[in-house]
Order: C-alpha cells, then structure tokens, then sequence
C-alpha cells in the first residue's frame, strides 16, 4: 500500500472517530424536548370526564374553620364539552337547575318565567363555582404550557401553566400539577384576569369504573378567606347517552 493511500485512509478514520465525538458531544449537550403540554392535558382530562356523555352525582361540604357547615347534592349530565345540565337534589333546592352551553350558562329559578344568566365563576356552593362542577374539560377551555417538572408529595409532576383561550372559561389562569407517571391530576391553584390567586384544589381520591380512573374526590380551598374550603365527592358515574332536548335552553318542563 503507497504511502498517499495509507495517510488517506487514516485521514478518513480520524475525520470519522472525530465526527462520532462531535455528534455524541452535541446529543448529550442539547436539553431534552419539552413534554407535549397539550398531550399531557387531554389525557388529565379524562379523570374527570370518561366518557362522551355521562351522568354523576356531587355532594359538596362546605367547611368553615375545619366545621362542616353544610351539604348539597347535585345530579350532572354531561354531553361532549359544550354541553352541561346540572339539577340541584338538595331539599332545599329542589326544581333550581343549572344550563350550559358552550360559553353560556345559566341558572332556572322554579319561582321565575324565565332562566337567569349566569357566569362560571359565580359561587354554586362554599367554595366551589358554578364552573368548578359545570365546566371540567380543560383542554376545551385553555391553551397549556409546560412549565417545569417538580418532585412533590405525590411523586414526580409535571406543572402546566393554563391560560384561558374561551370567555366561558372559569378561571384566567390555572397552574397545574399532575403526575408524570400517567397524567393523573394532583392539584391546581386558580386566578383571576387580575393575576389574583382565589383558590387552590387538590385532587384526593380516585375511583375505579368500568376500567376508567375516575376522581372521586377533590377539595377547594379559599385563598381569599383561609378557613374556608369545599369537599367534592363523586359518586354514580355511568355513561348514558343524553337526549339533546334535556339541553335546550328554551325548555318550560324544567319544574
């Protein structure tokens, strides 16, 4: 072999080795992409939302200074994400029934002609807003960034940052922990278009039905007044499929 041919080749190796260390160099160098937020969302969403359409129950207790205060029951019938009834089972609150559609709400009164409009944020009951129980889907509702991974009580999370891309959404901003290992929802802090913090939830308990993880249980805390929180427990939920009249807003058999 001529001498040309064998520096050549060595030439050759050397450029090679040096371009596997370079490319090896960069690969170890370069920050590891960012988690799919909107991914990771969606799947969080589905704790709370199994099924396409579904019915369930929720019991609120409300609690000032760690007492109970008082209880209220409400039956949920949820088609898509557009589409929410509510009726109110409390004694108390018998015939009152809660309406949305899309980005609009309201509340039927039994002692008025007509439904009253309503926002979802406005309190349903203690801590919880009309939104809290109506409008759950939050890949609907806000467009998440991915803001950091954080190792909690719960175990590793991820924290996304949701910023309102709807005016029916509940809240402006909402800071987001779930768990990496399967996106399951562990808490939330809510604020307003003012940058305010309100509330705070931790989602505590989780259920299993028919092969789906559903939440069972979540606590609001009041940011505003300390000693006050809500319990919301779920209970009863089953897929159904929804009659589209039971969602129209022109209805008169509401009572």
């Amino acid at each position: 072999m001529s001498n040309v041919n064998c520096a050549l080749r060595t030439f050759l190796l050397v450029f090679f080795v040096s371009f596997l260390l370079a490319c090896a160099l960069v690969a170890h160098a370069a920050p590891p992409a960012a988690p799919d937020a909107d991914a990771i969302l969606k799947r969080a969403d589905t704790y709370r939302n199994g099924w396409p359409s579904y019915v369930l129950h929720v019991k609120i207790t409300n609690f000032e200074s760690d007492e109970a205060d008082e209880e209220k029951l409400y039956e949920v019938s949820q088609k898509g994400t557009e589409k929410t009834y509510v009726e109110f089972m409390s004694p108390r609150e018998k015939g009152e029934h809660l309406l949305m559609l899309g980005d609009d709400m309201w509340v039927y009164l039994p002692d008025t002609s007509r439904p009253v409009r309503i926002t979802p944020l406005e309190r349903l009951s203690g801590d919880a807003s009309n939104g809290d129980v109506a409008r759950t889907n939050y890949a609907a509702d806000y467009t998440p960034v991915y803001v950091r991974t954080e190792k909690i009580d719960a175990g590793e999370c991820y924290v996304l940052d949701l910023t309102a891309k709807r005016k029916g959404a509940t809240y402006q901003r909402i800071l987001f922990w779930v768990r990496v290992e399967d996106a399951r929802p562990v808490r939330a802090e809510f604020y307003l278009t003012s940058g305010k913090h309100i509330k705070s939830a931790t989602f505590d308990e989780y259920m299993t039905i028919g092969g789906r993880t559903q939440l069972r249980r979540m606590t609001l805390y009041d940011e505003i007044r300390h000693n006050s929180h809500s319990v919301l427990e779920y209970s009863g939920i089953a897929p159904r499929e929804l009659p589209d009249k039971l969602f129209y807003q022109g209805r008169t058999d509401r009572f």
